[in-house]
């Protein structure tokens, strides 16, 4: 496979991620959003990285010479199922999405749809979103881009589940019947 479909299919899914439709009709719910400045800077980090990951990969595939691999037609898959479920998990969350770690008051546990079994499938995806822009660009410098941001957002999981059974007193109950981030594994 050659040509220009790579980064083709790269754009279509950065472009899925990232483009917003609003139902004009539906009343936006207030909410408040709590957050410590070490939690907000945990945040930035976190999406500074997977940003430089989104630039830094299409740069490599292209300085590379728009290498063309076997393997980028599944990367393209697992980029594409990673937007995907990142938003069906952002649909499931609905009012209670928010960029930092803590859910907006007034708070409530989320245990349906994806949640029903998976804590963070958010964050599976965001996973899947990066390990296939690295691998449908053919883009293996990026990879270190990929394990940094995936050790930020291990970590930033950690501190998340820390401030969600502070905040939900049913969250323990919930994460002892449920798996963390994958599936039958963890």
């Amino acid at each position: 496979m050659t040509g220009l479909w790579p980064l083709a299919a790269y754009v279509i899914c950065v472009g899925a991620l990232f483009v917003r439709v609003a139902d004009p009709g539906r009343a936006a719910r207030r909410t408040e959003l709590v957050a410590t400045a070490d939690d907000v800077r945990l945040v930035r980090r976190q999406h500074r990285i997977f940003y430089a990951l989104l630039v830094a990969a299409p740069l490599e595939w292209w300085w590379r010479g728009r290498p063309a691999t076997v393997g980028q037609l599944p990367g393209a898959a697992l980029l594409a199922a990673g937007v995907l479920g990142y938003r069906v998990a952002g649909g499931a969350l609905g009012d209670q999405l928010s960029p930092l770690l803590a859910p907006p008051e007034p708070a409530r546990l989320v245990d349906a749809g994806p949640y029903a079994r998976l804590r963070h499938p958010m964050y599976l995806a965001e996973l899947a979103i990066a390990a296939g822009v690295v691998w449908t660009l053919a883009a293996p410098i990026a990879v270190v881009v990929a394990g940094t941001f995936a050790a930020v957002l291990l970590h930033r999981l950690t501190r998340e589940e820390r401030a969600l059974r502070a905040r939900l007193p049913a969250y323990a109950a919930y994460a002892a019947r449920t798996y963390r981030l994958i599936p039958y594994v963890y």
